[in-house]
């Protein structure tokens, strides 16, 4: 019949044994460069061995196969963020480990090192979500976990006071508070998409001064993968400080024109 396969027409499994076995070999350059702290190393290593596996993707392959992949990759994208969190880049972190616990939701590693990203930025409530599943998962011992839950909610509690305690000072001086507000929303931001390195802070420096476009809070967003609430306040501090060097420029130059000429002074 027309509608019938011949065995050449049907999808070939893939033999996924020498991509693991490629995958597997980058892993241990990955581990290799970790010990000697070569941290971007080791993240090209890992990011070599998930293209490596990634060839398989769409390709009917065995089912121990498949899973021994999903394993692997798991563990490359978990390791990732073990790097990222050893550069202080926890944002990176943070995503490194989403990607491995979309593989493999109950990951021990990639929870702890999440939670450990997550209380890194101050967000304690979700830090404290990742250690509830590892509580679930008897992934650290009742002592570490006690401590940690004890010091997160111990964070968050601070914050909640500080928050607390800001919206009370805002009605004594708005102004000023709402400049303080702008700058710490400023350096959350710059914490959280990792901009505060120096090559990341010059890439911003010299897009935002190129001139070659209208520099808007959705073409931030767009250039540095920004949330356009984010993109905003960004750009709000940004132009409060150049407003204030031209407000000081003007003031240093009216205080010159106002003193008296040395000619005109007490001998």
């Amino acid at each position: 019949m027309a509608g019938d396969q011949t065995a050449e027409d049907q999808p070939q499994v893939v033999d996924c044994i020498p991509l693991i076995e490629a995958a597997s070999k980058q892993k241990v350059l990955g581990n290799g460069a970790v010990k000697q702290k070569n941290f971007a190393q080791a993240i090209s290593a890992y990011e070599s061995g998930i293209a490596i596996l990634d060839k398989a993707d769409g390709h009917p392959v065995l089912r121990s196969e498949g899973e021994e992949m999903v394993t692997l990759k798991a563990t490359l994208y978990s390791n990732i963020a073990q790097c990222f969190l050893s550069q202080e880049l926890y944002r990176r972190a943070i995503e490194a480990a989403d990607s491995c616990l979309k593989l493999d939701p109950d990951h021990l590693k990639a929870l702890h090192r999440r939670s450990l990203a997550f209380e890194a930025i101050h967000s304690y409530q979700a830090a404290l979500l990742d250690l509830q599943a590892l509580r679930r998962l008897q992934g650290l011992s009742i002592e570490t976990l006690d401590q940690r839950e004890a010091a997160l909610k111990e964070k968050q509690a601070n914050v909640e006071r500080l928050t607390k305690q800001e919206e009370e000072d805002k009605a004594d001086d708005p102004v000023g508070m709402a400049m303080t507000n702008v700058k710490e929303r400023f350096d959350e931001i710059c914490d959280k998409y990792d901009l505060r390195d120096g090559d990341a802070a010059g890439e911003v420096a010299d897009w935002l001064t190129s001139g070659e476009w209208e520099v808007t809070a959705k073409r931030v967003a767009q250039r540095f993968k920004m949330e356009e609430e984010d993109a905003q306040v960004f750009l709000a501090w940004i132009a409060q400080g150049l407003d204030f060097k031209v407000r000081n420029a003007e003031a240093q130059a009216e205080a010159a024109a106002m003193a008296p000429s040395p000619s005109l002074l007490d001998s």
